[in-house]
Parts: C-alpha cells; structure tokens; sequence
C-alpha cells in the first residue's frame, strides 16, 4: 500500500498541469474544490505563443484530468496505509469513487489539433490506464481481497509511465525558464 501511496502522491503532486488542485498558503493540504490556473495561461506567461486551438486542448484536458485525479486523492486519503480491507461508510465511499473513475470515458478529452496530437494519445492512454486500475481495485474489493490495493498496480504504474511520457512531450515543446525544474 505504502508504494500505492507513494506513486499516487506523485501523480497528483508531480503534474501541477492536471488537476484541479491548489494548495492553501495556512495549511499543509490540497484544497480539490479550488480551479486550477489554465495550463495555456501559464505556457502563455512564460513566454510562449499558442493557437487558440492549442489552448482549448491544452486547458480541455486539464479539466478533465481533474475528473481522474479528484476520485484518486480520495480513495487514497481514505484507504490510508493499513492493509485489509476498509469497513463502513469509508468502503462505501471508496467503492463509489472507484465506481466514478470506471465510468469515465479515457476518450472524451477534445480534439487536438494535429500538433498536439501525440500528447492527446499520451494523456487518453494514461486515463484508460487510470480506469484499468480502478475496475481491478473494485472487483478486488468488492470480492473482499484484503490485497485489494494491488490488484490494479501495473495499470497504475503503465498509467505513471504515461504520464510522465506526456510531462515530458509538454517540457520538450515548452522548456521551463532556465534555472526552474
């Protein structure tokens, strides 16, 4: 579970382009309820020139990753570091969030334009991988695996690679200002 913990920590801290997520200055926590700032608006502020296009697509797919990341932090924020398998009203909110995320379509972010194209098959691969994760959680759970948790860890850790494979299309294109990560 600790390793479930770890790489879905990262996945919602590593990626500030895809949920919608800020953290409050008075508080250590992630606050899921605030808009994030458009990715296009921060490409744009540093210095780079977008089609209109492109940011649709760019600030499209934020907002819809937002719909996989949300369900994630929660699941893991209630299914805590103890292993078996979570009882009550947490296993019902667990179960319901899993249910969320299996439904999403990994497809319906908007067209890309054609030079975006590769980061949309990046970024629909990752959300299928999401979705493969949390239909082998459910079932896992449902049946009352104790090891539940990692029953969907190479869908999640293909879902990792995905992401970061787009992180790193999106940095190629849009290099951070030297002396930044």
């Amino acid at each position: 579970m600790q390793r479930l913990l770890v790489i879905a920590s990262l996945l919602a801290l590593a990626c500030a382009w895809v949920p919608a997520v800020h953290a409050e200055p008075q508080q250590q926590g992630i606050d899921v309820s605030q808009s994030p700032i458009p990715i296009s608006q921060i490409i744009r502020q540093a210095g780079y020139s977008l089609t209109d296009a492109e940011a649709a697509y760019l600030d499209g797919e934020q907002q819809l990753q937002g719909q996989y990341v949300r369900p994630l932090l929660q699941i893991v924020t209630l299914a805590g570091s103890e292993s078996g398998v979570p009882e009550g009203a947490t296993q019902v909110v667990i179960v319901e969030e899993l249910q969320r995320l299996v439904t999403l379509d990994p497809n319906a972010s908007p067209g890309a334009p054609e030079s975006l194209q590769p980061m949309r098959e990046l970024a629909v691969r990752q959300r299928a991988a999401i979705r493969q994760a949390a239909a082998l959680w459910l079932e896992a759970l449902q049946a009352g695996d104790p090891e539940w948790r990692v029953r969907g860890g190479e869908a999640f850790a293909e879902a990792q690679q995905s992401l970061l494979n787009w992180q790193q299309e999106l940095s190629s294109r849009y290099p951070p200002p030297q002396g930044q990560p």
